[in-house]
Formats: structure tokens, C-alpha cells, sequence
């Protein structure tokens, strides 16, 4: 897709309407502009939207990339990545900026502007920002990775001023609108975004209906929270539930986690699934993981006139194993994981399937 597909002039007459009303309501100081994208054409089989967990092209990966390219790391993965529209977490900023901004701060990250480059041309189609490395480099390393994703045709989300950081990120599939919401935790390096200074918005029961609201004022048919919550390396923790049950309450279709680097369990709320960490998709950090926890998630949703399909497929993202180029696991090794993700999940060869997940 070209660049263009963020614009509002090839969209259907009555979605192009419904966001400018959005923006004429974002210019009276009631709400931000959600962003839209073009219409792929339709498939028989529905529209296809894959979800993968933390990127982070740089790092101890840095000197790897420089030789191969930035695209290198996504080589094994090509095939699990295929959609219609492909979206993932950019676990730092895409800046040139070098000096952490939060001297203080153990991890802190960026990855080399080639990168947003690099992302579009694997295939994704928006980022979310919406994490606690969005301010490694400052407000003006923010600033850039938003310039330099938007320049590659990759679609921003989850950070900026309030305005741009709360507003849901529209895709306009044959079947429907699909918004996408990027909150995440409130985090010790960061900031709250404001309307004049950008940063991120955290997961409080206000932002979490403030941004259905806003979807539902669009004609949204699909609401889906793309969050950033959890502790490293760890299992799900109450905060995550407690979170869950908030975007549960407030009409949300599912709840697509990341941030802990490891897989977590899947559960379902009301109805409403919950993928409550899809793990790392690319990450340029050598990692911690204990034994058996280096996998990750590739999540597909199916969009069309029924209830939402969703399955997922095993990664291997161990770096020690791969080398900083994930690969699909083995037969063993998926059935190995997906049998730790819980009784909501059904194993059908190497994928899973999340069991009632319509909507």
C-alpha cells in the first residue's frame, strides 16, 4: 500500500464523513482526530490483520543490522507476518539521537532512522508508541520516530500530544471500521502526554472509555485495545486483570498485550478475549529468559461478517537460539507453549485457536 492509505481521499463517502467530523470536533478543543487508512480490496476469505509483540532494531543487535540490513532480522519470520494489514509495538524511539535522555534509566534504547524504512518494507502498517521506552531519547526523539515512521508510510499511534496519543487509529476494512487503541502502564521513565508536550496516556478507566467513545463516534465496528502492561519476564499479574476487566466493562471486542517479552496466558472476560502478552517479534537485546520462556506470539484476526477468528502462531525469539532472526518454532515446541496459554486456547496443528472470541 502507498502512503497515501492514511488519507481521507479513498475512503467510502460515509467513513470519509464521519472523520471529518472527528476533526471538526478535534478544532473546537472536543477530541483528537483518530487517523484513517484506505480500503484494501475485499478476500473470500475476510480481512486479514496479524498482530506481533515488541520491536527494537538496534541494541546488541546494532552491529548485525549494519552488515545485513535492517530488514534481515524478519527473513525466517516472512511468512508468519503476511496480511492485509500487519501492526506492532516500536520498543524505542526510531531517531539518530544517541544520549539517553533519563541518564539514570538501565535500559534505554534507539534504533537508527533506517529502521522506519525497514518496517515498511517488511509489510507493517502502523506502530504503536505507546510504551515505557517512548521517551528514551526525549520529547524530540519522540517527535522523530512519529516524522520518520509517517515519511516511511508506516501509520504512528499511542503517543504524542494527548490529542494524537488517545485518539484511536482507524482501518477501514470491506466489513467495517477497526480502531486500534495504544494505552499502556503508567511508567517511571516517561511522561503523560499533554496537549502541548507529547508522551504517552496510561490505562485508567477515563482513558479507557474516552477511547471507545471516540471510536464508537466514528462508527468503529471493531474496538481493540493494543496495550503495553505486565512485568518482565513474569507471568500475568493482577494489575494486567484489573486492567483487562476496565476495557472489558467499557464495550471493547479484545485485548492484544505486550511488554513483559515472554508469552502469558489468554483468558476470556465477559466475551471479550484476552491475549494478555504476545511476547517479542524482533528485539535487538541479548534477553532473559529462563528456560522455555523464549517465545513469542504472531496473533491473526479474521475480519469479516461473522464473529472475529483469532489464532496464533509460535515464535522461537530466544537470541541465544536465533541469533537476533526469530524463527517459527517446531511442531513440539509450539505444542509446548500453547499448552501453557490456558483451556481458552485449542490446538490445531502449529497454531492455536482462541476459543469464543466473537463479537
Amino acid at each position: 500500500m502507498s502512503a497515501d492509505r492514511h488519507g481521507l481521499r479513498d475512503l467510502p463517502l460515509a467513513v470519509a464523513s464521519r472523520l471529518a467530523l472527528a476533526g471538526a470536533l478535534t478544532m473546537a478543543g472536543c477530541g483528537p482526530t483518530p487517523t484513517p487508512t484506505t480500503t484494501p480490496a475485499a478476500s473470500a476469505d475476510g480481512f486479514v490483520v496479524r498482530w506481533g509483540g515488541d520491536v527494537l532494531l538496534g541494541d546488541a543487535a546494532a552491529p548485525l543490522l549494519a552488515e545485513n540490513g535492517f530488514t534481515w532480522p524478519f527473513e525466517r519470520i516472512a511468512s508468519v507476518l503476511e496480511a492485509d494489514y500487519l501492526v506492532g509495538n516500536a520498543e524505542g524511539p526510531i531517531t539518530s539521537l544517541a544520549d539517553p535522555y533519563f541518564p539514570e534509566q538501565e535500559f534505554s534504547y534507539n534504533a537508527d532512522p533506517a529502521a522506519a524504512a525497514a518496517l515498511a518494507e517488511i509489510g507493517f502498517d502502523a506502530m504503536s508508541l505507546s510504551n515505557n521506552h517512548a521517551l528514551d531519547r526525549g520529547s524530540n526523539g519522540l517527535r522523530d520516530t512519529i516524522a520518520n515512521l509517517t515519511d516511511a508510510g508506516v501509520a504512528p499511534f499511542g503517543a504524542g500530544s494527548a490529542g494524537e496519543a488517545t485518539a484511536p487509529h482507524l482501518v477501514e476494512t470491506p466489513y467495517g471500521v477497526l480502531a486500534i487503541v495504544g494505552l499502556g502502564e503508567r511508567w517511571s521513565y516517561g511522561a503523560e502526554a499533554t496537549p502541548t508536550e507529547p508522551g504517552t496516556v496510561s490505562i485508567t478507566a477515563q482513558s479507557v472509555e474516552r477511547a471507545h467513545a471516540m471510536a464508537a463516534d466514528v462508527g468503529a465496528r471493531w474496538v481493540v485495545a493494543y496495550v503495553h502492561w505486565g512485568e518482565n519476564y513474569s507471568g500475568v499479574t493482577d494489575a494486567q486483570r484489573t486492567a483487562a476487566r476496565l476495557f472489558a466493562d467499557a464495550g471493547y471486542d479484545l485485548v492484544i498485550g505486550h511488554h513483559p517479552h515472554v508469552a502469558q496466558e489468554v483468558e476470556s472476560i465477559d466475551g471479550m478475549p484476552v491475549l494478555y502478552s504476545l511476547g517479542n517479534l524482533v528485539f535487538g537485546t541479548p534477553g532473559r529468559f529462563g528456560s522455555g520462556e523464549g517465545f513469542g506470539l504472531v496473533a491473526t484476526t479474521r475480519l469479516n461478517d461473522g464473529p472475529i477468528e483469532i489464532r496464533l502462531s509460535c515464535i522461537v525469539t530466544d537470541n541465544d537460539a536465533v541469533g537476533f532472526q526469530p524463527e517459527p518454532c517446531t511442531a513440539s515446541e509450539a505444542e509446548g507453549l500453547f499448552a501453557r496459554l490456558g483451556p481458552e486456547v485449542r490446538i490445531e496443528g502449529q497454531e492455536a485457536i482462541v476459543e469464543d472470541s466473537g463479537s
